[in-house]
């Protein structure tokens, strides 16, 4: 039995980013030895153990072969006889498919090491298009890795175009799709994962009508790191069809509802550009439910007023309007059904004239 660690707690290490989590591969073992030594078996499609003590994972060495369609038509073979090497070429990408020893020994039989050194990402194998998932892996990592001058290579590119034309992405769970955006939406560069999408033509085959403005997203992703807002800020390009996106990458619906607050907070802003009535603010807070939904609404203030010429030029201070009118309660405690609602309007429409003026 041999143990070496694997993937990207290696190849980050090559390129000095933080280690968030180490893999391991297991050659020459079985599950009943593994689990023998203290190992929790977990996972249904091939064996991977968790450590006794670290909880890292340890999988047993493996080959792949296409089985059927999508990112699980996969049969494997976890044999004692599958070398390092095999298991190194069912890899991704050549900067993923290094291995180090114990003794802190590389092996490297694909030359990660000299494409890391050249900042490309390429393609380990032809078996590269036998997963529909990698293009967005690689969409991926071409956002983790574009502030260190990393590009995807030409037969790389060519191969993920061919697999957006396969009928295959299609296939794929919409949870493993948001799955890899998610983690996109993290990196410094996430416009790069749309980027690649729109030049290997994935997004195009998950939603046609697709539009992304790169450079306003980038502009926008730049000032909110949170993922979720960066997400809802692609629907401040009107034409990008965002409903039709967030259903082709399995959104979940509170990213979604969110979405939705921000696109109506666009449309407001745009058709009034140089003045507001008081009515109309407040028509705006009830429609997006703010008052109960504060941070929701105030995180798509933050997309707001981060992206540059989405803020109308009078300024509605929304975050102060909103606080201001929470703690506006009935005038009596005579009031009755209907006219705590009408009391509550009066003055909440009051206050809000107030701070328009004072803004004017």
């Amino acid at each position: 039995m041999k143990i070496y660690l694997v993937g990207g707690a290696v190849r980050d290490t090559l390129l000095d980013i933080e280690v968030k989590e180490r893999d391991w591969v297991v050659v020459g073992a079985t599950p009943e030895a593994m689990i023998e030594l203290g190992y929790k078996q977990v996972g249904s499609d091939f064996p991977v153990f968790i450590h006794p003590d670290t909880k890292e994972e340890y999988a047993l060495a493996r080959t792949e072969r296409k089985s059927g369609t999508g990112h699980k038509g996969f049969s494997f073979n976890t044999k004692t006889n599958v070398t390092l090497e095999e298991d190194l070429k069912r890899r991704d990408l050549t900067i993923n498919a290094i291995a180090k020893t114990r003794e802190g020994d590389l092996i490297d039989p694909f030359d990660g090491q000299k494409d890391i050194k050249n900042k490309i990402l390429r393609q380990v194998s032809d078996a590269f298009k036998e997963d529909p998932l990698r293009v967005f892996r690689v969409a991926r990592f071409s956002a983790k890795l574009k502030h260190l001058g990393f590009s995807v290579d030409k037969k790389t590119m060519e191969t993920m175009n061919d697999l957006s034309g396969s009928g295959e992405l299609e296939s794929l769970p919409k949870e493993r799709i948001w799955q890899e955006t998610y983690k996109a939406l993290q990196e410094k560069n996430p416009e790069e994962y749309f980027k690649v999408l729109i030049e290997s033509e994935a997004i195009f085959k998950l939603e046609k009508t697709a539009k992304i403005d790169l450079e306003l997203f980038k502009s926008i992703a730049s000032k909110v790191p949170d993922p979720e807002l960066r997400w809802a800020s692609l629907a401040a390009n009107f034409d990008c069809n965002l409903e039709g996106l967030n259903t082709a990458f399995g959104v979940p619906k509170k990213i979604q509802d969110l979405n939705q607050v921000f696109e109506k907070l666009i449309q407001f802003n745009t058709s009034h550009q140089s003045e507001v009535q008081s009515y109309e603010v407040l028509d705006l807070i009830e429609e997006v439910d703010a008052l109960r939904r504060s941070e929701r609404f105030n995180k798509a203030i933050r997309i707001l007023e981060a992206g540059k010429g989405l803020v109308s030029s009078f300024q509605v201070s929304w975050e102060a309007i909103s606080k201001e009118l929470a703690v506006v309660r009935p005038s009596s405690q005579k009031l009755k059904d209907k006219e705590i609602s009408d009391d509550l309007r009066q003055q909440r429409l009051k206050i809000i004239d107030g701070m328009l003026k004072k803004n004017g």
